[in-house]
């Protein structure tokens, strides 16, 4: 028996239920520095986050900065996916190197080199951001973003051995009305506030050290989660941690077991830790069923980092317990998703510490199965050796796949979270870096794993359409390219056929919908066709790219038919080649700037528009800047611009609004404020400036622009 658990099995309890006795020094920012670092981040950088009971105590929405704030909504995703019963959801849990980066505020930095953003969130159920504080509040970039896409995203209320006062957590209240008392926990009430005036949509509660003992009681932590489930709603979600169990011990049970299913009830959810075994998993299916807790509601921790060992340490361990994580985290995906569960993916952002300059290649092989190059090291040792390619089970394999946008809106500009600025940007606005981020911006992104097919679904170099995504001064753009072009055999006149998909969707069409695409023919001559095709369950319907080397806006209404009979699915958008052979081996088909597909009712058109532009000063000594502000009004008649596309509870019908000043683009605003760099501020003190706003919707249309001359 012991060698069949080895000496790490064995000592993992003793460790886990004494570590509390003794927890590590704390060696990092003195609570003054760390006052003084929450007050720039929360002014210059629009994070927030509460290291202590008394902060989230005190608490009021009229202290949160309005930069803080997601102007964004959930995205509702359709719900076809979810009837994949070989497929799991995915749930990420963002521990990136301590989180609260520079990168992930609001506004966005000039930067060195691209950090993580997820690129793959079309197969992303729920985004967890996890950082060493006691209640974390995901940044608004981050939310924006996953809200365009469709992802929940969870703060994290996290209980650490070094965390004072935990007690303070369970205190409560008792109301009596009439013969009945009801007891009423303020810190639940406080963290759903939280929730609801930030714009994220719940908690993940990871308790990781026990409550004193005279105070403890496994029911009251029972009724409080129950509280903090409730007082968020049914919209927002809050998500158990499988660390304290019942009898008040840190033990990781890495399943759904009789000492955390309290818990995990109360919750409606838990996410395991990551060291569990395929019993773990069907055991804990039979007693989810039995307890009528949804096996999807069960999400079982993967460790990305467990592939990695250096000459001094062995590999963390994970599923499967040789070679788990890292590249092969797909296998445990798989493997839930054929047992009928969920995974919890730690750290997936592994890929951009563990290899600094390489992490979208690396992002890729995790994802998309696709291979490292060669002459790729990283620290644990030769990355190809260490780190191997796994095209049998890259996590797309497994992951469910959610249709992109919702039932009746579909918009992309294909942004991604970095870009490169023109020259007048780089240098005003961006510091001389030659990237800036804007992760508050990246839109609904390709699924690229598909970018390289035949008909017959084999990945090939020839006989293939493939799909980039192109950095430009003014955003990305999609490319799509054929490969390596030579006839089929089967063609007729051995022309080269092909059909590539950009978007799964799933839209109801018992209505016609309005279709706008912003692109550029790059390939025209005799017999070859481009175009664009819809694909619904009542057909192909085509629109063709005409227009050679120019920008050509397709506008369409598409009323979709089936022998009279309205109604069906709209399924999928994508691009069709027909050409002759020719030898080029890269040859240039499309750009791509924007997709948009929405309803063609539209609302009365409402008025809007933009007064009150002026620069305030905020903050005091280190936190001291000036922002731009202005006021936004709104027509009284005001309802979402189309029927379907999504209304902010901060900006109305903007999405956001575009600042420029002297015709350099400063950034975008997610509200009706924008911190400005000191080299604009000193233009507008010695000679003044023009500075136009451009409000624009979340179909990308441009709502309002108001022009001025400021000088300070």
């Amino acid at each position: 028996m012991l060698n069949a658990l080895g000496w790490k099995d064995i000592l993992r309890p003793i460790r886990d239920g004494y570590r509390h006795l003794f927890p590590s020094p704390d060696t990092g920012p003195t609570p003054e520095e760390r006052r003084r670092q929450r007050a720039l981040d929360q002014l210059l950088k629009s994070f927030t986050y509460f290291d202590t009971f008394d902060q989230l105590q005190i608490w009021t929405a009229a202290e949160a900065d309005v930069l803080q704030r997601s102007n964004t909504p959930l995205l509702q995703r359709s719900q076809a996916a979810t009837t994949d019963t070989n497929k799991a959801n995915v749930l990420l849990c963002h521990d990136y190197s301590g989180n609260y980066h520079d990168y992930e505020a609001t506004q966005g930095i000039g930067v060195d080199e691209e950090s993580y953003s997820c690129e793959h969130l079309q197969f992303v159920d729920t985004f967890v951001y996890f950082s060493h504080k006691l209640a974390c509040v995901p940044p608004p970039s981050w939310t924006n973003t996953l809200h365009r896409n469709g992802v929940k995203v969870l703060g994290t209320f996290l209980i650490e051995p070094q965390t004072k006062d935990t007690q303070r957590l369970l205190e409560r209240n008792t109301v009596t009305r009439g013969a009945k008392d009801t007891v009423t926990f303020p810190m639940a009430t406080k963290l759903a506030d939280i929730a609801r005036h930030y714009g994220f949509d719940g908690w993940l509660v990871n308790i990781e050290k026990p409550f004193p003992k005279e105070t403890w009681d496994p029911h009251v932590l029972e009724a409080f989660l129950r509280q903090l489930r409730d007082d968020l709603g049914t919209d927002r979600l809050v998500i158990w941690y499988d660390a304290i169990t019942i009898a008040n011990r840190i033990d990781y049970q890495n399943a759904l077991t009789q000492q955390n299913l309290p818990y995990s009830k109360a919750c409606t959810s838990i996410l395991t830790n990551y060291c569990w075994k395929e019993s773990d998993a069907s055991n804990s299916m039979h007693l989810a069923r039995e307890n009528h807790l949804s096996q999807q509601s069960l999400f079982f921790g993967v460790d990305v980092w467990a592939q990695n060992a250096t000459k001094l340490t062995q590999p963390r361990v994970t599923f499967p317990e040789k070679g788990g994580g890292g590249t092969n985290t797909g296998i445990a995906v798989a493997k839930l998703a054929e047992i009928g569960l969920s995974v919890g993916v730690f750290a997936p952002a592994w890929s951009f510490e563990h290899f600094p300059r390489h992490g979208r290649t690396v992002e890729r092989a995790m994802w998309d199965g696709t291979g490292l190059p060669k002459t790729m090291d990283c620290s644990c040792g030769n990355a190809n050796l260490r780190h191997p390619t796994n095209r049998g089970y890259p996590i797309t394999q497994s992951a469910r796949q959610f249709p992109a946008g919702s039932e009746r809106y579909f918009y992309t500009d294909f942004r991604r979270a970095f870009g490169r600025p023109g020259n007048l940007e780089q240098n005003f606005v961006w510091g001389g870096k030659q990237l800036y981020s804007q992760l508050a911006s990246q839109s609904i992104l390709p699924n690229m794993s598909n970018s390289s097919v035949r008909d017959d679904g084999v990945e090939s170099s020839v006989n293939a359409l493939s799909l980039r995504l192109e950095d430009l001064p003014s955003g990305t753009q999609l490319v799509v390219e054929a490969q390596s072009v030579i006839p089929m055999d089967n063609a007729a006149d051995n022309d080269y056929e092909r059909w590539l998909p950009f978007f799964k969707l799933d839209m109801a069409t018992n209505e016609s919908l309005q279709l706008r695409i912003l692109s550029t023919c790059m390939l025209h001559g005799p017999n070859i066709s481009t175009s664009y095709y819809l694909k619904s369950t009542n057909g192909v319907q085509f629109f063709p790219l005409e227009q050679l080397g120019h920008v050509e806006n397709i506008e369409a209404v598409v009323t979709f038919e089936s022998e009279g009979v309205p109604g069906g699915r709209l399924q999928e958008i994508g691009i069709h080649l027909v050409a002759p052979p020719f030898k080029q081996e890269l040859v240039r088909v499309a750009e791509v700037m924007e997709i948009c597909i929405t309803p063609l009712s539209s609302a009365s058109m409402c008025a809007y528009s933009i007064d009150g532009v002026r620069v305030e000063s905020r903050g005091e000594g280190e936190t001291s800047h000036q922002r731009l502000c202005w006021n936004c009004n709104i027509g009284e008649q005001d309802v979402p611009f189309h029927p379907g596309i999504p209304y902010s509870d901060v900006t109305g019908p903007f999405s956001y609004f575009v600042i420029h000043i002297d015709e350099i683009e400063v950034g975008r605003a997610y509200a009706l404020e924008h911190i400005l760099a000191k080299s604009l501020i000193n233009c507008l003190r010695s000679e003044g400036g023009k500075v136009s706003i451009i409000g624009v919707g979340f179909n990308g249309t441009l709502l309002i622009e108001r022009t001025m001359w400021l000088k300070l």
